[in-house]
């Protein structure tokens, strides 16, 4: 098992059956999933992935572009790939998460039974918004404030958003550029949830995750717009719950046809 200060473990599990591996959201952190731990099966270990730039990690650099970001991360998370494993990311994360899993196909590493791409257009569709990551201090801190997704406290705080500003650049800069170009398919289990209020992700973008995998993406909506994933955390707990429920189902009834293949 790693010991990375990528991850963090908050309730490490000597032999678990399965393991949820959840991705941040841009200029969040690992602490959006810590919680989950209260709730899922015994047998499930979390591990909440802590890219550099944010909390106890914020005064190291931060990745701008997505190759960087996710060769760094295939040199040390096949560690947690010795028992089968389920992708989380919201937002942002849906897309790292997925970058990660075309490298470890490429590497011919373990592929995951099942990928939770939740409030994200598909990787290969271009983001609708002009750019701000590049943006001059008072426009880009105007554009935080309508995307509803930073607290308060920090933006109107100059001195938390300078510690914050690079971290928030950083981050805007990775989900504006990246554009999967990969025509790589997956065998495995998409499950897509969207925010039944989000402006900003289409019906059509959440669809738009199939175009990957052999089996439809199944897309759920929930309530609340696109930061669901904090205002609507009973809705995501049921959600999820059931996701896994059903993988765990497979892995003790001896079946492996959700697991992806190379």
């Amino acid at each position: 098992m790693s010991t990375s200060n990528w991850f963090m473990i908050p309730q490490p599990i000597n032999d678990p059956l399965l393991r949820i591996i959840c991705f941040p959201y841009a200029g969040g952190n690992a602490s959006t999933y810590l919680h989950w731990e209260k709730w899922l099966p015994e047998n499930v270990e979390l591990i909440a992935v802590q890219p550099p730039g944010r909390a106890a990690r914020m005064f190291e650099p931060c990745y701008t572009d997505m190759g960087s970001l996710v060769n760094e991360l295939l040199t040390i998370v096949s560690d947690l790939f010795d028992r089968p494993y389920i992708l989380f990311g919201h937002s942002l994360g849906s897309r790292i998460a997925f970058e990660l899993m075309i490298q470890c196909k490429i590497a011919g590493f373990r592929l995951p039974q099942h990928l939770i791409a939740s409030g994200s257009r598909g990787p290969h569709i271009p983001s609708k918004k002009e750019p701000i990551h590049h943006l001059a201090y008072d426009d880009f801190v105007a554009r935080l404030t309508e995307l509803n997704g930073t607290p308060t406290e920090i933006l109107e705080n100059k001195e938390l958003m300078e510690l914050y500003l690079p971290l928030l650049r950083a981050d805007f800069k990775l989900a504006e550029t990246y554009s999967c170009t990969s025509n790589h398919r997956f065998d495995c289990s998409i499950s897509v949830l969207g925010g039944d209020n989000d402006t900003d992700v289409t019906n059509d973008d959440l669809q738009s995750w199939g175009d990957f995998f052999s089996n439809p993406a199944n897309v759920h909506l929930i309530a609340g717009g696109h930061f669901f994933i904090e205002t609507n955390k009973s809705q995501i707990e049921k959600k999820v719950t059931m996701i896994i429920q059903n993988e765990l189902l497979n892995l003790e009834g001896g079946k492996s046809q959700s697991l992806c293949t190379i």
